[in-house]
């Protein structure tokens, strides 16, 4: 089924930009935060832009919900990196998690939910390490960080369900988090290297 497109407005901004998100956040309902900087070795070079997106901009988008009368719901897209993270772009995320749930017990008498869904590896998405995997494969050879690493994986199919069923049943400030199969990096790097040769 197509979407009405009287109901659709396709906007380009920045998360960082306070008006802009205040602007297009007119007559919103709910909001779906997936803005994120996710690039893992890229922000450990360039932290300050890692938080400059993922946490100020959270917060940017957290006052947008509170200002705007309409916007009833507010779920975050997070990530299984926010869990004991290693590395900037995870803490960023682990904070933006706490802003998230920290503003549904402080928002007062406003009648608004906050929530937070933690996806792992969605197959097929860019920087999926599936994708890094199949681009150096092509190669012919494969890098992993640390041969005990392990990944979460999950359908995009799965994915959007989650986020609609955390909508559906959230009741604010809770994360949800899907239980999901761990796979051994060592092991994925293993098929793929079969594979290719």
């Amino acid at each position: 089924e197509l979407l009405d497109a009287s109901r659709v407005r396709f906007l380009l901004g920045d998360i960082r930009d306070m008006d802009r998100l205040m602007m297009a956040s007119e007559d919103i309902n709910i909001i779906f935060h997936a803005a994120a900087f996710k690039h893992i070795p890229q922000g450990e070079y360039n932290p300050f832009e890692v938080i400059q997106t993922n946490v100020i901009g959270t917060q940017n988008l957290i006052t947008t919900a509170l200002k705007i009368p309409s916007v009833t719901h507010f779920v975050m897209i997070s990530t299984d990196k926010a869990v004991e993270p290693v590395n900037t772009m995870g803490a960023s995320k682990l904070l933006a998690e706490r802003l998230v749930s920290a503003t549904h017990y402080m928002k007062g008498k406003k009648n608004k939910v906050f929530t937070t869904v933690r996806l792992g590896n969605v197959l097929g998405t860019s920087g999926s390490v599936l994708s890094l995997f199949n681009h150096q494969a092509k190669r012919g050879s494969l890098t992993i960080t640390h041969p005990d690493m392990v990944r979460f994986f999950m359908t995009l199919e799965d994915a959007i369900n989650l986020i609609f069923d955390a909508l559906m049943l959230a009741r604010g400030g809770e994360i949800f988090v899907p239980k999901m199969p761990p796979v051994a990096i060592k092991d994925l790097a293993h098929v793929y290297a079969t594979r290719v040769s």
